[in-house]
């Protein structure tokens, strides 16, 4: 007569499961909050589950708790990156791929991300301001390039861009939900100037394309 053997604690596949026993930081939380704020910028989930969610996502331990709140809102889960062999790939979604050469991602998750004075653009750049504020200065900055694309993904946060008097910003297909989008900067540049082109949507939080103001003009000058 055979008697079966417990699992020991070292062949529980619960206890070896790092999705279950590895402890998440600011990082895998800021990522699971951007997915959230994208999903009610959509539309996918209504500003009560966004607050409701957001109050797990700042609960969790473990990437296993995190599945919990996303798993109707993205194929590619939290506990995937900590399970080998379990990620799912996905093509990009419609209007997010880019050409070529790699973005710049500024995320602005617990603190704001300001590029000002002489900064290195290059053709793309993705904002993702999930928490705080991207500002992009480009009074400063010396490019050959006649077109910049800036993507927004949605947040609450709020991003600013700030451009020489013979720049151009274009928001024609830049989307908002609850945010506000306000450019008071021409959509056609003159001569061979940089036009700047806004995709994406602002989610929660605001875009304004703008000028040089007195502060800027004030810290050009020191």
């Amino acid at each position: 007569m055979s008697h079966s053997v417990p699992d020991s604690p070292d062949n529980d596949p619960a206890e070896n499961d790092p999705a279950k026993t590895y402890r998440i930081g600011h990082k895998e939380r800021d990522e699971a909050i951007e997915v959230l704020r994208e999903a009610a910028g959509d539309g996918r989930i209504t500003v009560e589950e966004l607050d409701e969610r957001m109050e797990k996502v700042h609960a969790a331990r473990f990437p296993i708790d995190l599945d919990e709140v996303l798993s109707d809102l993205t194929i590619q889960l939290p506990s995937d990156r900590f399970r080998p062999g379990t990620a799912v790939s996905r093509s990009a979604p419609a209007g997010r791929a880019i050409e070529s050469g790699k973005p710049l991602v500024i995320k602005a998750g617990w603190e704001s991300d300001l590029r000002r004075g002489r900064w290195q653009v290059p053709p793309y750049i993705r904002c993702e301001p999930s928490m705080s504020n991207v500002e992009l200065n480009f009074l400063e900055v010396e490019t050959d390039l006649e077109v910049i694309h800036v993507e927004v993904v949605a947040g609450m946060g709020s991003v600013v861009v700030v451009v020489p008097d013979d720049w151009a910003v274009n928001v024609d297909d830049l989307s908002k939900s609850w945010g506000s989008v306000k450019s008071v900067v021409n959509a056609i540049p003159e001569g061979r100037r940089p036009t700047i082109v806004v995709t994406g949507s602002i989610g929660m939080g605001s875009f304004r394309a703008r000028f040089a103001n007195f502060l800027d003009r004030r810290r050009m000058a020191k």
